[in-house]
Formats: structure tokens, C-alpha cells, sequence
């Protein structure tokens, strides 16, 4: 009978592991299937680790934000959970303003501020979608295409401001959200 309730909690132990896993890959996912498409502007930054294999780190023209946005910026903390609102009337989306708190309505993307200072001019802040992991002639492909400009990243963002890299591709790739 003890070998009985042995296997039944080791099969009840691997049953939780396999659905921990699984809700973390659903949560990471979630912005690709449910997300708007959003286009961000990126800047070049090395892409090549030795220890992480090849992949482009993006930087965002919206990861620097002017810290007059920022309501209460002396309150806040590195890693504090910010609310970016975009604004997508032109090709590529723009920053329109910032929350402290989840917005009601409206596009918006959520990053952390990282080491805020009331003494800059503007805040830094990460998305989660720093790093395109490509292969080998693909990185290298993307790392001549971020050094001369024209490259744009596509971004999923969920309802919940989460995102999700879907994508780099040309400046002269069409808006997946047209119209």
C-alpha cells in the first residue's frame, strides 16, 4: 500500500512541474497570440555573446523616456513597474505619456524604470524584449542592418501591456496594423 502512495504523489509532483512550465510558457506567449502589433524603432548594440549564442540586442527609441513624464519620479524605485502609452499615428509609435498605474484605456506597453534620477533629462526603462535570438548569418545579417538604420522591430503587446518580440524586420516593411 506505501508503494502505492509513492507513485501516487511522484506522479503528482511531475504532473505540477509539467503545468508550472507550461503556464510559464502560456504567460510568455500570450502577447504573440492575442497581442496588437506594434512598430518600434531601434537603435544598434553589440550582438554577439559568447555565452547566450547569436542574437541582435535591440535598444528602443521609447526605452529613453524625458523624465518630465514621470509623475513623482522622486518616489520611485530601480525596477519600478511603469505603464508607457503609445501613440501609433504615425508609422512607427511614439511615445504619449506614462502611468504609474495600469491605464483604463488606450496602447500602452509595460517596462521598469532602471535607476531613476530626478538629476537626467530623461529615464531609462527595459521592456523584456532587449534580445533577438537568430542564427548565425541571420544576427550578423541584423547587426549590419541595426549598425546602417532602417530596421524596425515588431512587437506584440497584450491587452495587459506585456510584450512580446515578434520580429525585426526593414523600415520599408508594411505596418502590420494598417489603417
Amino acid at each position: 500500500m506505501n508503494m502505492n502512495k509513492t507513485v501516487q504523489w511522484l506522479i503528482l509532483a511531475a504532473l505540477a512541474q509539467v503545468l508550472v512550465l507550461g503556464g510559464m510558457y502560456v504567460s510568455a506567449a500570450m502577447p504573440l497570440w492575442t497581442g496588437q502589433a506594434v512598430r518600434l524603432a531601434t537603435r544598434p548594440v553589440d550582438p554577439r555573446s559568447l555565452f547566450r549564442g547569436h542574437y541582435a540586442r535591440l535598444d528602443y527609441e521609447i526605452a529613453r523616456i524625458d523624465s518630465d513624464l514621470f509623475p513623482g519620479l522622486t518616489d520611485l524605485r530601480h525596477g519600478e513597474v511603469v505603464y508607457v502609452l503609445l501613440d501609433q499615428q504615425a508609422d512607427i509609435a511614439q511615445v504619449a505619456g506614462v502611468s504609474l498605474s495600469i491605464p483604463t484605456a488606450g496602447l500602452f506597453i509595460r517596462g521598469r524604470l532602471q535607476h531613476p534620477s530626478t538629476g537626467r533629462k530623461q529615464q531609462q526603462l527595459k521592456y523584456g524584449i532587449e534580445a533577438f535570438f537568430a542564427p548565425k548569418d541571420k544576427a550578423i545579417a541584423l547587426e549590419k542592418q541595426l549598425t546602417a538604420g532602417g530596421v524596425v522591430a515588431i512587437v506584440m503587446v497584450s491587452a495587459g501591456g506585456k510584450a512580446a518580440l515578434q520580429g525585426i524586420v526593414p523600415d520599408s516593411y508594411p505596418d502590420p496594423n494598417p489603417g
